[in-house]
């Protein structure tokens, strides 16, 4: 998506590299409460991108549907904010305790008005249903085979949460697809991308140059 907006709104010579996973870090952990619900939201109220105020509006749509579904947010210290809704603010979790957090919850929300996070890839990787919201600065990654993907409005993403909660059929099946997918996304994958795009470019700036001096 960052390619192609450069691309074609600036006019630069772009070419993709794409996510990994820390696979030593992010791998599913077990399970502690298997039979609490508990749905996961990156909360970070600072970063617009984030989309802080629609998650809260999802969420409450959520809880109000389903009341005995348990919310933890992360990302950002939230305590002092208003919240109308029982939930646990976990505010800023250090990285090595990420992976247990991840593992402990069925569904985690995490949206995108700009480019994609690397969180719904490590959390997949930890066994967490990833919902989203669609469009091509989210689904450049994600697609429906390893994600639930809906429109951008509380409404959309409440009910996409509330099926996948309710469907323990269809969210293991996710849950599988969307680790695999996961996980075979690698570091150094993206790092030999990295490499052919640097080694790409200096071949067409050879190129010009000799274009040039003939």
């Amino acid at each position: 998506w960052l390619a192609q907006r450069l691309s074609r709104d600036y006019g630069m010579r772009t070419r993709p590299v794409g996510f990994g996973v820390e696979l030593d870090r992010y791998r599913r952990l077990p399970r502690r409460e298997p039979h609490v619900r508990r749905v996961f939201f990156y909360a970070r109220p600072p970063t617009p991108r984030r989309a802080f105020e629609l998650g809260l509006l999802v969420l409450h749509e959520v809880w109000r549907r389903m009341p005995q579904t348990n919310f933890v947010l992360a990302g950002w210290d939230t305590s002092n904010y208003d919240i109308p809704f029982p939930h646990l603010s976990a505010g800023t979790v250090p990285l090595n305790d990420l992976p247990d957090l991840y593992s402990q919850c069925d569904v985690a929300l995490v949206l995108s008005l700009t480019n994609l996070s690397l969180m719904p890839l490590e959390l997949m990787a930890c066994g967490c249903a990833v919902v989203s919201n669609r469009g091509p600065n989210v689904e450049w990654l994600l697609n429906d085979q390893v994600a639930v993907l809906a429109e951008t409005t509380p409404e959309a993403l409440a009910e996409a949460i509330c099926a996948v909660l309710a469907d323990d059929v269809r969210r293991d099946a996710l849950i599988r697809r969307a680790e695999a997918f996961a996980r075979a996304l690698t570091w150094d994958a993206v790092a030999d991308d990295f490499v052919a795009a640097l080694l790409a470019a200096r071949a067409d700036a050879n190129e010009a140059r000799d274009r040039c001096a003939a």
